[in-house]
């Protein structure tokens, strides 16, 4: 059978520091039908170069005549794009050379599935281990409105992800309203038309850092709000608990700005505290925002050190051989029993 074409999608913008490594990373795939797009959004460094030099290795080139913003270069590469899946693949993550060849012919043997994703390592600037994104569960496949409410509490495909074209195009693609944490909101309008496939092998690489990024936790707080409202306005008929679980997600995100606050200096900190009163009044937060205002930001910062590290040796313990993990999962529809 042939292997059904799949394009990698880079959005790019001042990328210099990590965009030949990502691009090395598509070009390594063991799959043969592949397309690598790159759209540069008017960077004002050496990214649009360093992508020409791989041209000549296939890698295809688009410049924006204006900067579109992030959410906008996303809907663009992908809809410049020609594959039946695309994957979107921001420019400072990378892909393990079996990525595609693990997911696109359980997504072409699947026709329900709309999106796939993948258990990651985490890694830093530099490339360093950090730790593992993955889920206890082993692979699956699952109905979209059975996945949903997991997906009340923030993204669970660390955006590194490969849809349907079809039906990136059936919900509009990417809403260009959010301008932070899109791939969340673009999940779950997936989850409402298909079934998600989840692939516990490490295939990816999700990079964690700060470069370039400064003023984003006071923007991904906005985000957050905006999410929390959006899933008000937009709850699927389908899902039920609606009161309780948004009530846990404003509870979830609050502590997360929090700890966000409690890690920031100054004027930022207390930027970000002055959101808090929009996602509720929950007596726990309520004592940390206290903690960080009286200057207890260190003892909250302890804290969540020690909790993720200790999550981390969970994970290590549970997954003892991580690149032979191979436990089954029964995957319904014409696929099963898939060994991953």
């Amino acid at each position: 059978m042939k292997d059904a074409p799949v394009s990698i999608c880079i959005p790019a913008y001042n990328a210099e520091r990590f965009i030949a490594a990502t691009l090395e990373s598509a070009l390594r795939q063991d799959y043969p039908n592949l397309e690598i797009i790159v759209s540069d959004d008017g960077s004002a460094d050496r990214t649009a170069e360093i992508v020409q030099a791989h041209e000549s290795r296939g890698v295809r080139l688009i410049r924006q005549a204006r900067n579109l913003g992030m959410t906008g270069n996303m809907n663009a590469v992908i809809r410049a794009s020609r594959g039946k899946y695309a994957v979107k693949l921001d420019s400072d993550d990378l892909l393990e050379p079996g990525y595609v060849s693990g997911i696109a012919p359980v997504m072409e043997a699947n026709p329900r599935v709309v999106f796939a994703h993948c258990a990651c390592r985490l890694i830093g600037a530099d490339g360093e281990f950090l730790g593992y994104e993955r889920s206890i569960h082993g692979s699956f496949i699952r109905p979209g409105l059975e996945e949903w409410p997991r997906y009340v509490f923030g993204p669970r495909a660390v955006h590194i992800l490969m849809f349907r074209r079809t039906a990136f195009e059936a919900v509009g693609g990417y809403d260009e309203s959010f301008i932070r944490s899109q791939d969340w909101k673009l999940e779950r309008d997936l989850l409402t038309i298909g079934e998600v496939f989840y692939h516990d092998r490490l295939l990816a690489r999700y990079r964690c850092h700060g470069e370039g990024k400064q003023g984003l936790q006071l923007l991904r707080a906005q985000a957050h709000l905006q999410h929390l409202d959006d899933m008000e306005r937009n709850w699927p008929p389908g899902v039920s608990g609606k009161a309780g679980l948004l009530r846990r997600a404003r509870r979830h995100l609050a502590r997360w700005l929090v700890l966000t606050a409690a890690q920031a200096n100054g004027r930022e900190t207390l930027e970000l505290l002055d959101h808090l009163p929009s996602y509720g009044n929950f007596l726990d937060v309520r004592f940390l925002e206290h903690l960080v205002r009286a200057g207890g930001s260190g003892i909250i910062r302890a804290y969540y050190r020690q909790k993720m590290r200790l999550r981390q040796t969970v994970k290590k313990l549970f997954y003892k051989s991580p690149e032979l993990s191979g436990r089954r999962a029964t995957i319904p529809g014409p696929q099963r029993n898939i060994s991953c």
